[in-house]
């Protein structure tokens, strides 16, 4: 009988993450869009406004949970949008946990970053918005039914709007 070898620190393992049931939501937010869009093209094609609007909801909350729950529990990220009131201006405000190891300025020791939470993280910001992209090829080079380059497009939109406020 073959013993199950235990994950060493740093693998893509969810056995090994800090917060395991924040990652598994979060990576289930994450594939629920995609798989709803896929299944939804070749089970329910007639249905196009219903899933429209249920990948729509699937991304809103992976955007809510990634932004709001696991981005800070993660990683360490916080960020929110912040109005000049004199001028009308807006600007993101980006802080990140320094997650280093060592101590504060109080002595006490600081929580240092789990390797597999950040690179789950970061994997799934990165590979979401190319599967996008991958998937919008895909509906330009069948052309089957145009309707649905529109949903490519806003859920590409999207995915690259999360990435692209995540990078600064």
């Amino acid at each position: 009988m073959e013993q199950q070898s235990t994950p060493r620190p740093g693998e893509l393992s969810w056995r090994l993450s800090s917060h395991p049931i924040t990652l598994l939501c979060f990576l289930g937010f994450r594939v629920s869009s995609l798989l709803v869009y896929l299944f939804g093209i070749y089970i329910f094609s007639n249905s196009y406004v219903f899933i429209f609007i249920v990948t729509m909801l699937l991304l809103a909350a992976d955007f809510y949970y990634l932004k709001n729950i696991a981005g800070r529990r993660l990683v360490g990220l916080r960020w929110w949008n912040e109005v000049d009131t004199a001028t009308g201006d807006s600007h993101w405000v980006f802080e990140s946990q320094d997650r280093s190891g060592g101590t504060d300025d109080m002595g006490n020791a600081k929580q240092s970053q789990n390797m597999t939470d950040k690179r789950f993280f970061w994997l799934s910001v990165y590979v979401q918005p190319a599967l996008w992209i991958v998937l919008g090829i895909l509906a330009l080079v069948r052309f089957k039914n145009p309707i649905w380059l529109i949903l490519i497009g806003e859920l590409v939109f999207l995915a690259v709007s999360v990435l692209g406020g995540l990078l600064g």
